[in-house]
């Protein structure tokens, strides 16, 4: 791949180069396209998106991973975004299985910033794995937390995540 490219790629389409937060405009921006591509499929491919979106992302961080530092000069630079966007697709993976309308899709946005920020539960952690695995594990798993926590809101009685 070519350093424009990956510098695309890593930066989810130059989301990551926003002045302000830009962990949280990659994370906006992969929810948006996400969005986007998921009010247009059939109901029946719908449950497929996220999970196949957040495979994409992951191989995008992971394999030219190790360009990361030469392309950017750091190991995990604010600009590369893209683990942002696997970790999101992971949160948004269970929106399918919960109420209708948009209060799914902003509680795991903020659910996913909330974890990909404080990283509890020994997510930091994941940060110390070598190359683009250090730089992307530390979001899925942020993700994934947030997805079973979604599922686990939903079960509450009272439709707590309709109520947004």
């Amino acid at each position: 791949m070519g350093d424009t490219r990956d510098r695309i790629l890593l930066t989810f389409f130059g989301s990551g180069y926003f002045p302000v937060a830009p962990g949280t405009a990659g994370s906006l921006a992969s929810l948006l396209l996400g969005a986007a591509i998921y009010n247009v499929l059939p109901p029946e491919y719908q449950p497929f998106l996220f999970p196949v979106l957040a495979v994409l992302a992951m191989a995008g961080c992971v394999l030219p991973g190790e360009r990361i530092e030469d392309l950017f000069g750091r190991k995990d630079p604010g600009a590369v975004v893209i683990d942002e966007a696997a970790g999101q697709y992971m949160a948004l993976s269970v929106v399918p299985w919960l109420p209708q309308g948009w209060a799914p899709w902003v509680a795991a946005f903020l659910l996913f910033r909330l974890f990909d920020i404080t990283k509890p539960l020994g997510i930091r952690k994941l940060e110390q794995r070598p190359a683009g695995w250090g730089v992307l594990l530390d979001d899925v798993a942020a993700g994934a937390v947030s997805a079973i926590l979604l599922l686990i809101l939903q079960q509450f009685p009272g439709d707590l995540l309709g109520r947004f």
